[in-house]
């Protein structure tokens, strides 16, 4: 049996007519290949196999879609999904430290962004800003991004766009023969001193695939620049004001964390069968405000423990009826826990049941997809039936136990008439959320049970026309939807997360998108560009409102409705400039509006603009395919809009939650050496905020009372198994 490294070589040109490749390549989804008659370098196409509705070539997709996979999914890969995603154009991540990263796409975040799992829905209690989604990079063969409304094949929480995260592959040798492939991982970080071990493998025969893996990440204290603090500062001066409260090292900044996935899957003359379990474990502190926004560290309460536990088992098959059919059931149970603890009670003495929240979430899924089919070049239609149920056996609600149960029929089909694509799809979803005191411990603002039914159609309509055989002109209008969830229904209690008092609004409708983009894409050989605008008008758009009163010293704030507004635009470049050197830049900007108010929406990302040189200069000796990459990242500055998580610091006597602009370059270089069986291994070392810069991400939790994270070093080894 032969073993392969994962991800070895470079990314794969597209094959076209492969089942399941969906296609869509950008500039940041792209890789080099050298031309054979020039010797110069050239890029590259990605494709698609997931997220985009119907099959079509790289170019003519209407939805922007982006791709991270192979060699450049490792050099971006970190311990959270936000972190791993936030160099590409419109996709920000909400962070706390080195331990949570929620992606943002767009502006929007929480569960207004869909998170999959090759394609099926997984929940992990977003409401809350740091609670990110419980997914390990390191398991994953590649990762799809849909920038924009995804509700036609999602249903709710698609309004800013998706994620899916496709495992470990198990997929079948075509010659008969069993293929085996695995690698190790051992990286450290010296921010936070963090390991990183892991382990991943699969084996492909003719008619059984096995994959597997498993990873831990443990971590100190985060470190960031040490700078003064004032206690009390001085009322007359406005720079001291704005000093953090914490610097230097974080305490409870550290977290633990082991994630394993397992799968198996057989080949008959029926189709395919698959079947894969995913376990994932993390207990952290979070470092919490100084005690009541206003007292100097050490004068109470300061860490909070958390302990996370997430269980996924899925069954699913692809069927083949005939030339033209092909059914893909899919039957999925999903397990989520978060445990809390009171202010100043951190993980190591245990957990005291402040917070305990589990739910059980069953997902079924029959798609069938389709080739040439009268006029219709290719499509998809299906029924999926999702059903939530949730207790809440914590001394405080925060959040209630109830059910939440949804039905969603939806059909997507496409046409191409020379130069011209068009894309168009329908959906129908009924959504019914209760609220059941009797799964709710703690006292609730309501008795018995408490209901909401919601009843929403969406829909998109788009396409792109070949101006020219490099040009394309792309275009996509959707509507989207987020039924109310029941935090947002009936929240009750201390947030400590974000050291304030949270109330629902069981009056609230749900949440109706109607989104445009319009796209200009250019492709050579060498180089590649877009640009991209975009508007996505939301009613009744749900948002935590101050109410101006406080409960036990923290603020009080609700959820209410109003309409909102968001446009932006997205520009990207990327040319080989030479044998050795390529440039890319990408340019994000976003402005979110509440219609009512004329005021800014709630964690709206600042302006960004990255700029990224690497260089390969060719095998150096032992050293195989080196490469260095210098960028330079720089965010406007931004102010909080009012009531956003974190926004009374910009009036506490210490701390700030607007954030001024700042530059911050990275440094990251690699190389492959020959291991002992012949395969390479490959070394990168990363060096985030090359210079300590002194600065605060606008959408780092920690901003109020903490600076960003000072300088980190990131070493990586990746070892092949086997020859």
């Amino acid at each position: 049996m032969q073993l392969k490294p994962f991800n070895a070589g470079r990314l794969s040109d597209a094959i076209p007519g492969t089942m399941g490749v969906l296609g869509l390549a950008m500039a940041p989804a792209l890789a080099l290949g050298q031309d054979t008659n020039t010797g110069v370098m050239a890029l590259n196409e990605v494709v698609v196999e997931a997220v985009a509705p119907a099959p079509g070539s790289p170019l003519m997709q209407a939805a922007q879609i982006d791709v991270l996979q192979g060699e450049d999914k490792d050099r971006r890969e970190s311990a959270t999904l936000g972190q791993t995603l936030d160099h590409l154009p419109g996709v920000d991540t909400v962070s706390a430290g080195n331990q949570a990263g929620k992606p943002v796409i767009r502006g929007l975040s929480g569960n207004r962004v869909r998170i999959l799992s090759d394609g099926i829905a997984v929940d992990h209690q977003q409401f809350g800003t740091r609670h990110s989604p419980n997914v390990e990079p390191f398991l994953s063969e590649r990762i799809e991004v849909v920038r924009g409304v995804s509700s036609i094949l999602y249903g709710s929480d698609a309004l800013g766009g998706a994620v899916d995260v496709q495992p470990l592959p198990l997929t079948f040798s075509s010659d008969g023969s069993r293929h085996n492939r695995g690698e190790a991982l051992l990286g450290h970080a010296t921010n936070n001193d963090q390991n990183d071990l892991g382990l991943k493998g699969t084996s492909q025969g003719k008619h059984w695939s096995f994959a597997a893996g498993i990873i831990h990440r443990d971590a100190g204290d985060v470190t960031v620049p040490d700078d003064r603090t004032f206690f009390p500062p001085p009322p007359s001066d406005a720079g001291k004001r704005r000093a953090p409260a914490y610097t230097g090292s974080l305490e409870y900044t550290d977290f633990d964390q082991t994630n394993g996935q397992l799968g198996v899957g057989y080949r008959g003359a029926f189709g395919e069968v698959r079947m894969r379990y995913t376990g994932w474990r993390n207990e952290h502190n979070f470092l919490l405000p100084p005690p009541a926004g206003n007292k100097p560290p050490g004068q109470g309460p300061e860490g909070i423990g958390q302990n996370l536990e997430n269980d996924e088992l899925r069954l699913d098959a692809t069927l083949p009826v005939n030339d033209t059919w092909t059914l893909q059931p899919t039957l999925a149970w999903q397990n989520n826990l978060r445990q809390s603890n009171a202010a100043g009670v951190p993980r190591d003495a245990l957990f005291d049941g402040t917070l305990d929240i589990e739910f059980d979430q069953y997902t079924t899924r029959l798609e069938a997809r389709h080739g040439q089919l009268a006029f219709l070049d290719a499509g998809r239609m299906g029924i999926e039936y999702r059903t939530k149920q949730q207790v809440s056996r914590g001394t405080t609600q925060l959040t209630p136990g109830g059910r939440v149960n949804n039905v969603g029929l939806f059909a997507f089909e496409e046409r191409t008439l020379g130069r011209l694509t068009l894309q168009a799809g329908l959906r129908q979803d009924w959504t019914e959320t209760i609220a059941k005191s009797s799964k709710t411990a703690a006292p609730t603002s309501f008795s018995g049970s408490d209901s909401n039914d919601y009843s929403v159609t969406s829909g998109s309509f788009g396409g792109s026309y070949a101006l020219t055989d490099n040009l394309t002109l792309a275009s996509n209008i959707g509507r989207g939807f987020r039924a109310p969830t029941l935090f947002e229904l009936h929240a009750d209690g201390v947030h400590a997360g974000v050291a304030a008092v949270q109330k629902g609004n069981d009056d609230l409708d749900a949440e109706k998108s109607l989104n445009t983009d319009l796209s200009l894409r250019w492709r050579s050989h060498q180089t590649s560009a877009s640009a991209t605008v975009y508007r996505n008008a939301i009613d009744n758009y749900i948002y935590l409102h101050d109410t101006g009163n406080t409960q036990d010293a923290l603020p009080v704030f609700q959820y209410q409705q109003t309409d909102a507004v968001l446009t932006g635009v997205e520009l990207t470049a990327r040319a080989q400039m030479t044998e050795t050197l390529e440039l890319s830049t990408t340019y994000s900007a976003v402005d979110g509006e509440n219609d009512q108010t004329g005021e800014d929406l709630p964690l709206q990302p600042a302006d960004e603009l990255l700029v990224e040189g690497t260089w390969t200069p060719g095998n150096w000796g032992w050293a195989r395919s080196p490469y260095v990459r210098l960028g330079l990242r720089h965010n406007a500055s931004r102010e909080a809009a009012p009531g956003e998580p974190f926004a009374q610091f910009d009036n506490a006597p210490f701390g700030t939650a607007s954030t001024d602009a700042y530059t911050v370059a990275d440094l990251a270089l690699g190389f492959s050496v020959d291991g002992v069986t012949g395969a390479p291994m490959r070394f990168s070392l990363e060096v985030r905020n090359l210079t300590d810069k002194t600065y605060r991400d606008f959408l780092d939790t920690y901003k109020g009372y903490a600076l960003s994270p000072g300088r980190d070093v990131r070493m990586t080894l990746r070892v092949p198994l086997g020859g």
